[in-house]
């Protein structure tokens, strides 16, 4: 009785293990590709895209890039640039931050939820951002460490079996 018992447990436990190996490997698939993901050099702006710059009095505020010049004709814009040069903020479910960038007078503004994020580098001439590069992380990514975590688990099991 207890062969019967203990053969389930360990088939078990096996698929077990190699599960968590997969989710490992798709974590670290996931950093790799995240890490590597190319930057697209020049570009339009997302009217969308959330920047942060400086408001009335003073202080960090978000807008759409395509909002920008109806809040400086509003008087609401005091300058394209944030105020401090590195921070976080959340904008409608979005988490914003920036960053300088490793050029001077570039600066890195992130848009990220839980399923993209968007990269930005600019610089600010006459007060208007001038867009440098980007780069745009979607699901597709995680789909691409998803099969490479598959892959890499094939390959482990198939040398595990080769012992």
């Amino acid at each position: 009785m207890t062969d019967a018992v203990a053969l389930p447990v360990n088939r078990f436990a096996r698929v077990f293990k190699w599960l968590m190996i997969y989710c490992v490997l798709v974590w670290m698939w996931g950093l790799a590709l995240m890490a590597a993901w190319p930057w697209e050099k020049g570009g339009e702006w997302l009217p969308a895209f959330p920047l942060v710059a400086t408001c009335k009095p003073d202080t960090p505020c978000v807008m759409p890039y395509g909002e920008l010049a109806k809040a400086r004709a509003d008087g609401r814009l005091q300058a394209a640039k944030p105020p401090v040069d590195s921070g976080e903020t959340a904008y409608e479910q979005i988490n914003v931050s920036w960053k300088p960038g490793k050029e001077p007078g570039l600066i890195e503004t992130t848009a990220a939820a839980w399923n993209f994020q968007i990269s930005v580098r600019y610089r600010i001439e006459n007060d208007e951002p001038i867009l440098v590069s980007y780069r745009e992380i979607s699901i597709k990514m995680f789909l691409y460490a998803l099969g490479a975590a598959l892959f890499s688990a094939v390959g482990l099991y198939l040398r595990q079996l080769r012992k």
